[in-house]
């Protein structure tokens, strides 16, 4: 081994992490290319891929119809800093396709507690509220695109209401969510409100696992 290749090996891994999510109701399954190479292909409503590891750059972001590739749905710049952990959602903002970053976390501040936040990803819904089944409200009002933060909580297997702020129009159940100590996940909630496809969420761990 020459001393080039020493020198590599010693160097820290400044790469960024993305991951991405299909929440744009209407729109059909994507193929995604940052800077001409393929991402990922195939990605349906309510799908989100394992985080990419990518090198810091800015990178051009086109969306394509699945298996196209002559004009895109959307083409949008999108720069990866050193180390960063990034959530990119194809959404529809005022009918027209478009990026919703969020950055991810992965360092807990405050040890032996799990970490939760609540992205509302339905163009069409009113606020909506997070709460525990006894009423203590986790995330009270959220908008659509709204960037919330994580609430800590203790680790264990909850279950979560969903229900629209203010009137009563939906409550729904959210199940057997298991939250483990030092980690940080995320609810989105994706699809339509009183329409196809109907509400539904989906969670994930912020976490890279090597």
């Amino acid at each position: 081994m020459n001393n080039l290749s020493l020198m590599r090996e010693s160097l820290p891994n400044l790469n960024g992490n993305l991951r991405l999510l299909h929440a744009a109701v209407g729109a059909n399954a994507v193929d995604v290319y940052g800077n001409g190479i393929l991402l990922a292909s195939n990605l349906n409503l309510g799908n989100v891929t394992p985080y990419i590891e990518l090198a810091p750059d800015k990178y051009e972001i086109q969306i394509y119809n699945t298996g196209t590739y002559d004009t895109p749905l959307l083409t949008k710049d999108l720069e990866i800093i050193p180390l960063s952990i990034t959530t990119v959602s194809v959404v529809f903002l005022e009918n027209n396709l478009t990026l919703f970053t969020l950055k991810d976390s992965t360092t807990a501040e405050l040890k032996d507690l799990a970490f939760l936040r609540f992205i509302n990803l339905s163009a069409n819904s009113p606020l909506l509220t997070l709460s525990l089944p006894n009423g203590n409200s986790l995330f009270d009002g959220v908008e659509y695109l709204e960037t919330t933060g994580y609430y800590p909580l203790s680790a264990g297997i909850y279950d979560f209401l969903l229900s629209t702020t203010g009137a009563p129009v939906l409550k729904d159940i959210i199940s057997n969510i298991k939250l483990d100590e030092n980690i940080f996940y995320t609810i989105f909630i994706i699809g339509s409100f009183n329409s196809e496809p109907r509400l539904s969420y989906l969670f994930t761990e912020d976490i890279i696992r090597k």
